[in-house]
């Protein structure tokens, strides 16, 4: 068999494969971030954070608020959980209508009078966060207390090099 045989014999049995493949329905693409905004992930915007920071540093892995190298016993475990539960669920009307108002501006339909009570809102799920440090923290015995500072110390430590490192290339 010749060499024009051969190749002529490949040709073809690379199109009869492809044609199952070629043949199938394409799948229309949604809407770009659709998905996105119905889940409330991914969208960067002006004023809009980044999480970032806790993945990967094991030394600093929180279950709720404090760090788990402070060796709470089950009890500070489970008085923190409930502490934590019990402002998600004080909290649950202001989370759902900074979320609606959170639709309402992606929508375009956001106001100004929307925009005073996010203010709001975001002050009281603040004003709640605090409560919940410092009902933790109250947990806490002396010895886990000045462990958390030096922890504390230690991570502004950082943070502060990490500006000068910063600050040093940007110049």
């Amino acid at each position: 068999m010749s060499f024009k045989k051969y190749l002529t014999t490949a040709l073809g049995m690379i199109v009869l494969a492809s044609v199952p493949v070629l043949a199938q329905q394409p799948t229309t693409p949604a809407e770009p971030g659709a998905n996105q905004i119905e889940r409330g992930l991914g969208l960067r915007g002006p004023g809009q954070r980044r999480m970032r920071g806790m993945r990967g540093d094991k030394e600093r892995k929180r279950e709720f608020g404090l760090p788990q190298s402070l060796n709470l016993t089950n009890e500070q475990r489970e008085a923190e959980r409930a502490i934590v539960q019990r402002h998600l669920a004080a909290t649950k009307t202001q989370r759902e209508q900074l979320f609606q108002l959170r639709e309402k501006r992606l929508a375009g339909t956001f106001t100004e009078e929307d925009q005073a009570r996010a203010q709001t809102l975001r002050q009281e799920l603040r004003e709640s966060m605090t409560g919940i440090r410092s009902e933790s923290l109250s947990l806490l015995t002396a010895e886990q207390r000045t462990q958390l500072e030096s922890l504390r110390a230690e991570r502004q430590k950082r943070r502060e090099e990490m500006m000068m490192k910063r600050r040093g290339r940007k110049f």
